[in-house]
């Protein structure tokens, strides 16, 4: 449900300064107000805190505008989520993949989309719980067709390239939220929670399950998020080897 204009109380002794369609004046010291500038707002409030703090008041805020001129702009809220998901999705670069060292390419691939995910982590939870009918725009149309055309071309079937495709997403974007999220806020919390299969705090806890595998997983060296990161490519890798073979 779209949020409505708020509407100053009458008898204010000093009501606000209106500025029209959210235009502001020559001598403003606002910027224009504009679909483009809104969507970016939006992006930057959503990517790092999720849609539920996507509020319009919110937004407005963070152009220096009204909510009321907001609505000059756009429909509604949920048009600025769509308008969010199409930005989102056109932050992801158009890579040259080389069929004949697909694996380089391929180590590209994650690499350029872990960096699309991780400067807007909580971009790509869609709050289907407001009925947004998404529209990522024709940007995904076009990344999704070059990577089956891709992999189809390294000699997998459309299915594998179908599978391959939709684990990308998958897996750079479980990781962003499940690894780099916590790395990149707090790298302490990152390694003991993250790095270890079981962490040493929770072993102590529960001394009756007998974890010996996991105990001795703790003497193994600490990784960080790259290193985890590669360790993910890797596996990728090696996947995409036995379906050729």
């Amino acid at each position: 449900m779209s949020e409505q204009p708020a509407v100053g109380e009458p008898g204010e002794e000093n009501p606000p300064v209106k500025r029209g369609r959210g235009r502001p004046r020559k001598d403003s010291a606002f910027a224009p107000l504009s679909r483009e500038r809104i969507a970016a707002a939006a992006l930057e409030i959503a990517g790092a805190e999720g849609y539920a703090a996507l509020t319009m008041h919110r937004l407005a805020a963070a152009v220096d505008a009204t909510p009321r001129a907001l609505y000059n702009y756009v429909a509604d809220r949920r048009e600025v989520v769509n308008m969010v998901i199409e930005l989102f999705v056109a932050q992801s670069p158009f890579i040259e993949l080389d069929p004949q060292h697909w694996e380089r390419s391929l180590r590209e691939i994650y690499h350029e989309s872990r960096k699309a995910y991780r400067a807007y982590p909580l971009a790509s939870l869609v709050p289907v719980e407001d009925s947004v009918q998404v529209d990522s725009g024709p940007r995904r149309t076009e990344l999704m067709e070059r990577l089956l055309d891709f992999y189809t071309k390294v000699g997998l079937s459309l299915q594998q390239a179908l599978a391959l495709t939709r684990s990308l997403e998958r897996e750079v974007f479980g990781f962003v939220l499940q690894v780099d999220y916590y790395f990149d806020r707090n790298p302490a919390i990152g390694r003991t929670y993250v790095s270890r299969a079981v962490p040493e705090q929770w072993l102590d806890r529960y001394p009756q399950i007998q974890a010996p595998l996991s105990r001795q997983a703790l003497t193994l060296p600490e990784q960080n998020s790259d290193e985890l990161f590669e360790e993910l490519i890797e596996l990728r890798i090696l996947a995409v080897r036995g379906m050729l073979a």
